[in-house]
């Protein structure tokens, strides 16, 4: 991954500010796993991945090139250096509500704390005038294993979690951290929405997804009221790129952390 640090990325990050508060409609990386965790022993286990693009809040799919990395990380017992496993070789071209997506089955041979993470490949925005790239997290628990989900992935710039984001309720608290090199990021953009698939109306576009800044530790919170998937993304300004009339476009970069929250009923005997 690559992060503009010249003066003129801020000129450009200035007008995806701009662009970003008029509430276009957010195109956002997927990277769920067919369950939130798995507590059935088998051997082995095993999880269906499904990496697409969408329009989360009118659950609509977009066509989507092939990532250009994909892996898992597994910590075990709280160790804070985890295993790493390449899959990228693993990803299989699929179908997603019509759609170009990808999807892998991935055989967890251990118990274990797996963080899958998922880079995308740039693409063009032509609502907004310019590219979007961006990395994704999720959190999967196996056998009881719930240690490490607090530790970054290492992805240069992601959401590190300061609420555990598997095993609660609607409505709840999730708080997170944004990080640049491990350096927090002040006063920048996030937002967190969730994927609409009963296609509920909202009164207003602004009520499609939460919006908010991180403060002077890089920090922020939200209250997902829903269940279901929810994304939370922090933006940040990437390398322009040559545009298709050929001038530089500004690019936004933007790390997701996906995480599942459960309904008041769900798993409760009658």
């Amino acid at each position: 991954m690559r992060f503009q640090t010249r003066p003129i990325a801020g000129i450009f990050f200035l007008l995806l500010l701009l662009m970003w508060t008029g509430q276009a409609v957010a195109q956002i990386t997927v990277l769920v796993p067919s369950a939130p965790s798995l507590e059935k022993k088998a051997s082995p286990q095993e999880v269906d991945m499904l990496m697409t693009l969408m329009k989360p809040f009118k659950n609509q799919a977009i066509a989507m090139d092939m990532p250009q990395m994909f892996a898992s990380l597994r910590f075990e017992n709280g160790a804070e250096q985890p295993e790493r496993q390449d899959l990228l070789g693993d990803v299989e071209e699929i179908r997603y509500l019509g759609q170009k997506a990808w999807g892998a089955n991935i055989a967890l041979e251990k118990a274990g704390l797996y963080q899958f993470i998922m880079e995308s490949r740039p693409w063009w925005n032509e609502a907004k005038n310019h590219y979007l790239q961006q990395v994704c997290k999720v959190v999967l628990p196996v056998l009881g294993q719930g240690e490490g989900w607090s530790v970054p992935a290492g992805l240069g710039f992601e959401i590190v979690p300061l609420t555990r984001p598997f095993g609660f309720y609607a409505p709840a608290i999730f708080s997170g951290r944004a990080l640049l090199s491990g350096k927090p990021q002040v006063n920048i953009p996030v937002r967190m929405g969730r994927i609409n698939i009963e296609k509920k109306s909202v009164p207003t576009p602004w009520h499609e997804e939460l919006a908010a800044r991180t403060n002077q530790a890089g920090e922020f919170s939200f209250v997902v009221s829903q269940p279901g998937w929810w994304y939370c993304e922090a933006i940040i300004p990437g390398d322009p790129l040559k545009g298709p009339d050929g001038e530089m476009k500004p690019m936004e970069f933007g790390s997701i952390l996906w995480l599942y929250v459960d309904g008041q009923d769900n798993g409760r005997k009658k």
